[in-house]
């Protein structure tokens, strides 16, 4: 039994070489049929006459939330108040397109660390992105991953192949002398952060706009995508995450989130574990210490987590604060070697 998450995204990578090599490519011979589109999904049974997932305008999706739900190289936080058997972790999300409101109610019962700390052993930040060593006495977001795999343009420099960016860090146009690359990419938006008790207990109740969905800081939150940092070196492979919060104009609405389901990439819930006051380099976008987390349609049974490159669902043999192994080498180079 399989499903996405947010490990699935290392089909980026695939996506990058494809793409470029169809782009050097020569013409298709003559006669070659051109590739139909099949269309989308709609989430509407035939068979029931009725939406089974999620339906239009108005609804309520339930996510039940389980531990082992991240990336490579993310911290998976898995804590003794975490593993017991009493815990137990939710976010229910209501909407009403005639309201324009999306209400997102997180609920965790004796499951949530209080003011946790923690320190990694290196510093994982990129040319790119980011990302804090330690959290000291940190709090809690929840991240709405909305639209799943929606294929969003990276731009490689033409000579070097060195990854420049992606079409929101460039609202004039691409940047000069560059390959533009179709790669499937998520987007996700944040909660204000939160806390329990020394128990475990907490809750957040927070309401977005169902038509324009912005976080606190007025940003449509985030584009995450795993790729090459460059063609040529296809073992420095990790995150790419838009910086500063995306423009209101790039922000999910809720209809966007529904087609997500409809076609069958769903969408997901995950809870980080943030610095307060999270620095403005994390403006938008989450720290990939990484605790609950769930999906919708599918669902993580209790007691078992998600292999997050292979995307197997396994029972969970030991519950532990770790470090997930990075992405395997890749192998082979497309510029030889």
């Amino acid at each position: 039994m399989q499903r996405r998450n947010r490990g699935s995204v290392l089909l980026g990578a695939l996506m990058v070489v494809w793409n470029v090599g169809s782009a050097m490519a020569a013409p298709p011979a003559p006669g070659t049929a051109p590739i139909v589109p099949r269309p989308l999904a709609t989430g509407f049974s035939t068979i029931e006459q009725r939406y089974v997932y999620a339906p239009p305008d108005k609804g309520r999706l339930e996510i039940p939330l389980a531990l082992g739900t991240g990336a490579p190289n993310e911290v998976f936080i898995q804590e003794p108040v975490m593993c017991q058997e009493q815990a137990r972790a939710k976010v229910t999300i209501d909407y009403d397109k005639a309201a324009n409101t999306v209400r997102v109610r997180g609920k965790f019962h004796k499951s949530l660390p209080y003011r946790m700390s923690y320190t990694r052993p290196v510093d994982v930040s990129t040319p790119y992105n980011q990302f804090p060593v330690s959290v000291t006495n940190g709090k809690w977001q929840i991240w709405i991953v909305g639209r799943m795999l929606f294929e969003s343009t990276f731009y490689y420099d033409a000579l070097t192949l060195q990854l420049i960016g992606n079409e929101a860090d460039f609202p004039a146009g691409p940047p000069p002398n560059s390959i533009p690359v179709p790669v499937p990419t998520i987007q996700m938006l944040c909660t204000p952060m939160f806390e329990g008790n020394p128990q475990g207990d907490a809750s957040i109740d927070t309401t977005y706009r169902y038509d324009q969905m912005l976080d606190m800081l007025g940003s449509g939150g985030t584009y995450v995508a795993f790729l090459p940092y460059n063609l040529c070196k296809p073992d420095e492979y990790g995150p790419y995450y838009i910086n500063g919060g995306l423009h209101p104009s790039r922000a999910m609405n809720f209809d966007q989130i529904l087609a997500s389901i409809w076609e069958g990439t769903g969408m997901a819930i995950s809870t980080s574990l943030e610095p307060d006051p999270k620095p403005g380099f994390l403006d938008g976008r989450d720290n990939t210490m990484i605790g609950w987390g769930g999906s919708y349609p599918a669902q993580i049974p209790s007691g078992y987590s998600v292999q997050p490159i292979s995307g197997l669902i396994q029972t969970m043999t030991s519950c532990q604060t770790h470090i997930e192994p990075k992405f395997p080498p890749a192998y082979f180079n497309i510029c030889g070697g």
